[in-house]
This record gives C-alpha cells, sequence and structure tokens, in this order.
C-alpha cells in the first residue's frame, strides 16, 4: 500500500475522532447532554459571580441545586456550617445502606466561571439524581453538593465530621471534580481515577468499567487536593474521578464554552454505572489501611510523561530535564517518591497558576537530596523565570 500523505493521515484522524464522537454521543441517554449543558451555564453565569464560598452568588447556586434535587425525586437538606456556608444534602431510599457521591459547587468567585473546576462536576451531580432515581437499587443514595472546598475542603470536612447518615453504612464515598476539559491540555484525555488502591472491592469495580484512557493511580500522588479526602481520613472506601488540571485551572479562562459536553456527559454515565455497581456488590467495600496499588500506575505514569515531552515542543528545560531523569528512576523505586515527583511535574506544567509552589517546595529539594544539581538548579531558574 502506498505510504500515506499528510493530508490523508490528518483526514482520516478527523474520521476517527469523528467516529469516536458518534460513539460516546450514542451511548449517551438522550437529553444528558442538554441538561448537563444547561446546569454548567446557569452555574457560570455571570450573575452567580463565580460562586465563592459565602457570596450571594454561591448562595444562588444552592437554591438550584435544591430545586434540581427534588425535582428529580430527592429528599433535600442544607447542611449549614457558618459563614453563610451550606453543604446540599440529596438523599433517596429507605436502606440503611448507603452509596455517597459528592462534588463542589463553589467557585473561585468574579472573574472566574468556574466551569470544568467545578460546575461540570455539579452537573454531574445533578445527572445522578435524574438517572438513579429509576434505577431502584437496593441501598440508599446521597448526594451531596459540597460548598467551600476552594478555600480549604471545608464543606465535605464537616460532612464527614457530621454525616447525616452513619459512616459505617456508607458502602463508598464517590467524589468528582474539574471534568470535561484535557489534562495539560494533551490531545488525548486522561480520566484519573484514585482510591482503588484502598479497597480490593472498588477495584474491581474500576476494572469492569475501565477504559484505556483512565489513568489508575495512588490518591499519595496527588494527595489531599479535593473532597475525598475527608472520607479517606475517616477511612470510608473512595473512589474519585477527574480530567485533571489544564492551562487555566483556576483563571478567568475555565469557561462554559470550553467543557465538552458529550463527554461530560459520558463520564456521568461511568460515574452512574460505577455507583449501580457498588450497590450491587455481593460484598461490601472494606477499607484497606496498607494500600495495594494499581499494576498499571507506573505504565500509565511513564506513558503520561512521554505524551507531554511528545506533545509540548514548549516545555521548559527544568520539565524536561526531570522527566528524563524520572523515567529511569520510577520503575525500579519502591520509595514512590520518583513517582510522586512525576505527578508534581505533571501538575506543574498542566497548572501555571499553581506551578511554583511544585517547583520551590517539591521538585527542586527532591532533586538536591538525589544529588542532581544541575535538575535542581533548572528548577531554581524555572521558578525565577515563572514569577510564581
Amino acid at each position: 500500500m502506498r505510504k500515506p500523505t499528510r493530508g490523508f493521515s490528518i483526514r482520516l484522524g478527523v474520521i476517527a475522532a469523528l467516529i469516536l464522537a458518534s460513539v460516546i454521543s450514542c451511548a449517551v441517554p438522550a437529553g444528558s447532554i442538554g441538561r448537563i449543558h444547561a446546569d454548567v451555564s446557569w452555574l457560570t453565569d455571570s450573575q452567580r459571580q463565580g460562586r465563592r464560598s459565602g457570596t450571594p452568588g454561591a448562595v444562588d447556586s444552592a437554591k438550584y441545586i435544591s430545586e434540581q434535587f427534588r425535582s428529580a425525586g430527592f429528599e433535600v437538606q442544607l447542611q449549614e456550617f457558618g459563614g453563610n456556608r451550606r453543604n446540599v444534602v440529596a438523599r433517596l431510599g429507605t436502606s440503611p445502606m448507603t452509596v455517597v457521591a459528592g462534588a463542589h459547587y463553589d467557585g473561585q468567585g468574579p472573574g472566574f466561571p468556574s466551569a470544568s473546576d467545578n460546575a461540570a462536576g455539579t452537573a454531574v451531580l445533578l445527572e445522578l439524581a435524574r438517572s438513579l432515581n429509576a434505577a431502584k437499587l437496593p441501598i440508599s443514595v446521597v448526594l451531596v453538593a459540597f460548598d467551600d472546598e476552594e478555600q480549604g475542603l471545608n464543606g465535605s470536612q464537616y460532612f464527614a465530621d457530621h454525616p447525616t447518615v452513619p459512616l459505617e453504612n456508607v458502602l463508598a464515598a464517590v467524589v468528582f471534580d474539574a471534568l470535561g476539559r484535557h489534562f495539560i491540555d494533551l490531545k488525548d484525555w486522561t480520566m484519573i481515577v484514585l482510591g482503588t488502591e484502598h479497597s480490593s472491592e472498588l477495584a474491581s469495580v474500576v476494572r469492569k468499567r475501565s477504559r484505556k484512557d483512565m489513568l489508575n493511580i495512588g490518591a499519595d500522588l496527588i494527595g489531599p487536593r479535593s473532597d475525598f479526602a475527608a472520607f479517606a481520613e475517616k477511612q470510608v472506601p473512595f473512589l474519585f474521578f477527574s480530567d485533571g488540571t489544564f492551562q487555566d485551572y483556576h483563571g478567568a479562562g475555565d469557561t462554559a464554552e470550553r467543557v465538552d459536553y458529550t463527554r461530560l456527559a459520558d463520564e456521568a454515565q461511568l460515574i452512574d454505572n460505577v455507583i449501580r455497581d457498588v450497590a450491587r456488590l455481593k460484598s461490601r467495600p472494606v477499607y484497606r489501611s496498607t494500600p495495594v496499588y494499581p499494576e498499571g500506575e507506573v505504565s500509565g505514569m511513564l506513558k503520561l510523561m512521554r505524551q507531554i515531552s511528545n506533545e509540548k515542543k514548549d516545555l521548559p528545560r527544568a520539565y524536561r530535564m526531570a522527566f528524563e531523569d524520572l523515567k529511569t528512576r520510577i520503575p525500579t523505586d519502591s520509595s514512590r517518591e520518583s513517582i510522586r515527583m512525576a505527578t508534581s511535574a505533571a501538575l506543574a506544567v498542566a497548572t501555571p497558576v499553581h506551578s511554583g509552589f511544585f517547583l520551590e517546595f517539591e521538585l527542586r529539594p527532591y532533586f538536591e537530596s538525589v544529588h542532581k544539581p544541575e535538575i535542581a538548579a533548572a528548577m531554581r531558574e524555572e521558578f525565577a523565570r515563572s514569577g510564581k
């Protein structure tokens, strides 16, 4: 066969992308895309002024979320925790055994639409309410829209400290944040999944629903950066889903127009299926304090680093040096420090607004400790250049 021309290859790529989008769209229930789009648009509207916790925009958002939950057939209560802050808690079912699903609805404040982070997650939560009402699950479902995540995970921590259902009856907490955008603005999707290392039962559910774009890693690589952390602290089995951060994360560019709603509706269906699977497990999930990390964790991180190096032609020298060094360390490092640093480097590349923290407090000290002064010096230079 004749070698395809570059133009022909591009056309094939476009056709393949359209076919994939069509397949995803066919798998998504009719109307889901439109409903999710409408919810994200309402939450990100300028009238909400960025939904910063404690402000009128956040209060209005809590009312809107409450109305949507009630219209889906859930019982709703507002869990007030001071400073004009409130979680919106919705319950369906009378069984004492429960699955909790949650996402935060607060945002960054005026000038910041906070669409992917986390109007998108809130819209998925509302879509779950609509779909799970007809599921006739053998357990109860509690959906929680957390307030005040951005200022310190305060809403989820309050819920975990003052649960509306006994935590010993919670089979699993399924939390999601920052959905509907490409991690690090790469061409391919990456759905990050955390928590399987702490429950063999939840690991089996994720394996059942596995897809090639999943990056299944230990929560220790990310740290307590979202609302799953409060449940992990209480040793409640948990799963966390995210598409990760991107160039304008926590910026004015995180707008509703940049969210992929077909993808987001597909992710809502995936999370819906996971909840149904957990509800019907023959053995209830057990939290294991000694984690068993996913088998594909190392290969997944190595693949991600290759993608970053190959696609980001303007990748600063400090990160390029770090990735090349870490690729050789990760496969033989049992301490998890090298794979954690790879995650930090990826997050720094993905999220320029927060890169200074990773450069100055994690990456530079690490490379000094492993006697790589040239990489540590490059990190120092990048920190100074970025002005973070």
